[in-house]
């Protein structure tokens, strides 16, 4: 079997933590050099590893020029003939957003891995090594070509699209619920369950910095200023974090008809774990309601993700075809 050359990009993150002098960890404190000399591969595992370290912070911190930036050197290195994949370490406050917008950016013809950790190297029964060589074998698989950004975490491999982070602290940090893992890696062995979906062709002539687009959660008796608040701060899109099958407190409405009215794009998804939103309500907030003023209603996504995905549409599409586009994406 031919060796196989991967690029690892490290971003910081629990996964790159040293001990500070009051016990806690220092996020993104690690060089992806000294991160990944602390990693022994796999019996039988033959690549070549070329590591750069392209941010050092936890992921609280990554901006939308990071992912930028990220997907700029990603794209760098998966043009290359010699490079077979791509292993991106992050902290797991943001990865599945990273994760996200990478597979909506980056073509999919070589593997793309991201991880991360639930516990820092230095703290006992750390992930971060055993993450990080998963990520790796995962990554020199042909399996994975044509699928996107995937997320590789406890020995389980997600689609980028449903990966959410599920617990704070547990090693099983990552699931997709709803849909389910792509597979498992048991060693040096990878295994897929299914292919998961279809994987567009990637976002182009999208440039930064990409439109301003707010997220807020609906919740009991949320006060319609804060949608005010986005439309006069310069918002250009809004995705709501709905209620349900898609609802959003009555006295928003006025507020929604403004921002349609003034061009920002709204959208909506469900804040529900799983299930899609839907119009089979009819009151003063519902779906139904929602719709008829205007607003675009997307499935299966959570709402942090919808709203990289409307970024970027707002900054690579004619306004007349966002939502044949955002249709498209969301299929």
């Amino acid at each position: 079997m031919t060796k196989k050359h991967i690029v690892v990009l490290t971003t910081g993150g629990t996964i790159a933590s040293k001990p500070s002098d009051s016990g806690r960890s220092q996020s993104g404190e690690l060089s992806g050099e000294q991160l990944l000399d602390q990693v022994a591969l796999p019996q039988g595992v033959d690549v070549t590893l070329e590591v750069m370290s392209i941010l050092q912070k936890p992921s609280n911190a990554v901006t939308l020029a990071d992912l930028a930036e990220l997907h700029c050197q990603g794209r760098r290195a998966l043009s290359r003939a010699d490079v077979d994949g791509l292993v991106i370490t992050h902290g797991t406050d943001t990865l599945e957003e990273t994760a996200y917008f990478l597979s909506l950016t980056l073509p999919a013809d070589k593997p793309c891995v991201i991880t991360g950790s639930q516990r820092a190297p230095h703290q006992l029964g750390t992930d971060a090594f055993k993450n990080i060589c998963d990520a790796i074998v995962a990554a020199v698989s042909p399996q994975l070509s044509q699928l996107g950004c995937v997320v590789v975490f406890n020995e389980s491999l997600f689609a980028a699209r449903y990966a959410r982070k599920v617990s704070s602290f547990q090693l099983h940090g990552f699931d997709a619920p709803g849909a389910g893992s792509l597979g498992y890696i048991d060693g040096q062995r990878l295994k897929l369950y299914h292919t998961g979906t279809a994987i567009e062709p990637p976002i182009e002539g999208w440039d930064v910095p990409l439109p301003r687009v707010d997220l807020l959660p609906a919740y009991l008796d949320a006060s319609p200023a804060l949608l005010k608040a986005c439309l006069e701060s310069g918002a250009k899109g809004v995705v709501i974090d709905g209620l349900g099958r898609g609802h959003v407190p009555p006295g928003w409405m006025n507020e929604i008809r403004a921002l349609v009215s003034a061009g920002v794009l709204v959208a909506v998804v469900s804040s529900c774990a799983q299930g899609p939103v839907n119009t089979s309500y009819e009151f003063s907030g519902s779906l139904a309601d929602l719709v008829s003023a205007g607003v675009i209603t997307l499935n299966d996504i959570s709402a942090r993700k919808a709203r990289l995905a409307l970024a970027l549409l707002l900054s690579s599409t004619p306004r007349e075809a966002l939502g044949d586009a955002m249709e498209r994406l969301m299929a």
